[in-house]
This record gives structure tokens, sequence and C-alpha cells, in this order.
């Protein structure tokens, strides 16, 4: 998860988010490398890498993440619930 945690979305999203993101982000990509794996053995082409911008638009399509961020760039939105 480490290597997908990125400071520029913890000054965006706020640092919780930014977490939440990479962990995204890493479950992601290990799924794409299984997936990946079963690809290879049958011979097929394999698929991209996951990117941040795939994640934040799913987190958006999903409403976990709202569109637009406070100011201060703290926005979590829907923390609490």
């Amino acid at each position: 998860m480490k290597y997908f945690f990125d400071y520029k979305l913890a000054e965006r999203y706020g640092y919780g988010m930014a977490v939440y993101i990479a962990a995204e982000m890493s479950d992601w990509q290990r799924a794409i490398d299984l997936t990946n794996a079963r690809r290879l053995r049958a011979g097929r082409r394999l698929i991209e890498d996951a990117r941040i911008e795939d994640v934040l638009s799913a987190l958006r399509n999903t409403g976990r993440l709202s569109t637009e961020t406070d100011e201060g760039g703290a926005n979590v939105p829907d923390a609490a619930r």
C-alpha cells in the first residue's frame, strides 16, 4: 500500500482519504496481478496496471468521494457513517 500513497492526494482530500485511496489502489493492483497471472497462463493479452485516476473515478461514481473538495483539502465525505 505504501507504494500508492500520494502526498498530493493527502493535501487535496485529507490524510484519511489518501490512505483509503492507497488501500483501494493496492486491492485493485493485487486483483489485476492475479488476473494477469491467469491470462498469462492462458496465453491471453495482459491488462494494464491500475491508475490513481481510475480509482478516483470509481470512488466518485459510487459516491464515496465528492467531486469537489473544501479549500482546506480535508473533505472526507461520509467518514462518520
